[in-house]
């Protein structure tokens, strides 16, 4: 059996546009990075004046603090960077275990509201083999999160396969199922990365309210209305809604650092139950004595390859 080997990127690669709730203009570059790095932010804005650990924030469900219509992670010194999600998937399906992403404020651009453009721009930069074996995270035992009739539920498997189901009551949506392995060919996974985020057009006013939501639009979000779908474009897909729910699935278990070999069953998820099921995977993990990419801290830019 051939032993996958971690990699990271072979060459940096940038992209600009504005935060989908701060509506702020902000850039991220792809950075390489060493074996056993795993993925971590750097708050380029706030680096002058400041130690180089204060500023970067470990990609770990340990470090969230908010999971409302995104995740936000946050480290010690209480910088954090929001809207992770997207890009966590796009380098997860990708294969990516290793890259310190720098951004220049506190939330990852929405771009179309889907992982496409990250995924094109991680294959633009191409991948490195970094010689050093991949770690994963076996199930060991069934793990379970549940809020109401929603959950989301992780049990041993052979061979790693996620389940979602969604069910609104507004018939643009309606019922919808998604079996995603990550032994399906690329159409699986562009049908996945292209699919975009979505909100109910009742929700929006109360986003606002809450300083959420400043730069959405219908050029990066789809939008719900009962039986109505707002935007003139349509659907990329005919699932397009349960296949973002599951892009969303597979960014907040990126969190983990490594792959999770077990089967994953989600009906209604969000971005609490998926994060808070990534942690209890962790700490399952640790109590096995497994050794998934560790999070260590970051004192000094070279760390960087």
């Amino acid at each position: 059996m051939r032993i996958q080997q971690q990699t990271t990127l072979a060459t940096p690669v940038a992209v600009s546009g504005v935060g989908l709730h701060s509506g702020e203009p902000v850039g991220i570059v792809l950075m390489p990075a060493r074996d056993s790095f795993g993925i971590r932010f750097l708050r380029t804005d706030l680096l002058a004046g400041r130690a180089f650990d204060e500023v970067v924030i470990p990609a770990s469900p340990h470090f969230v603090r908010d999971a409302r219509l995104g995740v936000r992670l946050e480290n010690p010194s209480g910088v954090s960077v929001r809207t992770v999600e997207h890009l966590m998937a796009a380098l997860a399906l990708s294969g990516v275990d290793n890259a310190l992403i720098e951004v220049d404020g506190p939330e990852i651009p929405i771009l179309d509201g889907s992982a496409a453009a990250y995924m094109e721009m991680i294959r633009r930069a191409g991948l490195k083999s970094l010689g050093v074996p991949r770690r994963s995270i076996e199930v060991m035992a069934p793990i379970r999160v549940e809020c109401g009739e929603r959950f989301v539920e992780a049990s041993p498997s052979l061979a790693p396969h996620i389940e979602v189901t969604i069910d609104f009551e507004d018939s643009a949506i309606g019922r919808q199922s998604v079996a995603f392995s990550p032994d399906d060919g690329p159409g699986m996974i562009e049908r996945l990365a292209r699919a975009r985020t979505f909100c109910l057009l009742s929700e929006v006013e109360s986003m606002r309210a809450a300083g959420l939501g400043r730069g959405g639009s219908l050029d990066n979000a789809l939008v719900v209305d009962g039986g109505r779908l707002l935007n003139a474009s349509g659907l990329r897909d005919p699932e397009e809604f349960a296949l973002h729910k599951t892009l969303d699935l597979i960014g907040d278990l990126a969190l983990l650092g490594a792959p999770v070999r077990g089967f994953i069953r989600a009906h209604k998820p969000g971005h609490d139950l998926n994060t808070r099921l990534a942690a209890r995977i962790l700490d399952a993990a640790a109590e096995a004595g497994q050794s998934p990419i560790p999070v260590e801290p970051a004192r000094e830019r070279r760390l960087t390859a």
